[in-house]
């Protein structure tokens, strides 16, 4: 009877709790800065490039340019953490994406934030200001993938988690070139292709003796690559919404440089902090 009232061994409060603060008060604290502070308060919280605050570079991630920017800020954040979440509770991780959250909610946005600062400082004639969340919708997107391949490690084996992740990894280059190339080269698509091939070959290799030999198995099977497969679609979905051919939209310069720092963030964050943050 105890058994029922857990969710992947840990209780319904737990979860209850975590849900509640990942989904609910983290996008009503973004909201509420929008909706209810004054705009001469917002901008004191804007990185301005000319002059920045040390604060600023944690709090510039917050604060958004209007509605449409605030929403498809939390619409990303939404799509990924939970399912970050939902990939640590079945691999028993949830201290870990505690610890991560954390990491990527405090620490990431700061380290985005100096490095762009650092790097287009003088870069243009007009002193630039910064905000937005996204940055960390990108840091977001990386722990899954390394949630999705903790997963894998524990499920099955490391070269489970190797070879899948490597696949996973030249799908989601496959899409950055066809979105950013004029003229695809047929060579390189064969050879990515190529590649993920020979991963998926070693994968059925190391997977050797746990094949289905039965149509109960294979149906097994067939459900546990769902979260493979939705991983995958949703990794495409933030290459192509994070890294857009279009780098100026409605007059405002879409920052994929912070985009790309952040993945990079996020990805660091969970697999510096998963040796180490066990439950």
């Amino acid at each position: 009877m105890e058994e029922d009232r857990l969710v992947f061994g840990y209780t319904r409060r737990a979860v209850a709790l975590d849900l509640f603060v990942v989904t609910a008060v983290v996008p009503a604290v973004l909201i509420a800065l929008h909706l209810f502070l004054p705009e001469s308060a917002r901008t004191t919280l804007v990185l301005q490039h000319g002059d920045p605050d040390p604060f600023e570079f944690l709090t510039a991630a917050y604060v958004h340019s209007n509605v449409p920017h605030l929403r498809n800020n939390i619409t990303g954040y939404l799509a990924a953490i939970v399912m970050a979440y939902l990939l640590c509770l079945e691999a028993g991780r949830r201290r870990w994406f505690v610890a991560t959250l954390a990491v990527v909610l405090v620490v990431v946005p700061v380290f985005v934030n100096v490095v762009s600062y650092v790097t287009f400082a003088g870069a243009f004639p007009a002193d630039p200001t910064t905000r937005g969340f996204s940055a960390v919708v990108a840091a977001t997107a990386g722990f899954v993938y390394v949630a999705l391949l903790v997963l894998l490690r524990t499920a099955y084996s490391t070269e489970t988690a190797t070879f899948a992740g490597a696949v996973i990894f030249l799908v989601l280059l496959v899409t950055f070139y066809v979105l950013h190339v004029s003229v695809i080269e047929p060579l390189l698509l064969a050879g990515a292709s190529g590649s993920a091939l020979l991963c998926l070959a070693a994968l059925v290799v190391s997977a050797r003796g746990r094949i289905p030999r039965n149509r109960a198995g294979w149906k097994r099977l067939g459900s546990e690559s769902v979260p493979v497969a939705l991983v995958t679609a949703l990794l495409v979905a933030f290459v192509v919404g994070l890294f857009p051919q279009r780098v100026i939209v409605d007059g405002m310069i879409i920052n994929v440089y912070a985009h790309w720092l952040g993945l990079v963030g996020g990805v660091a964050a969970a697999v510096l902090l998963e040796p180490v943050v066990t439950d």
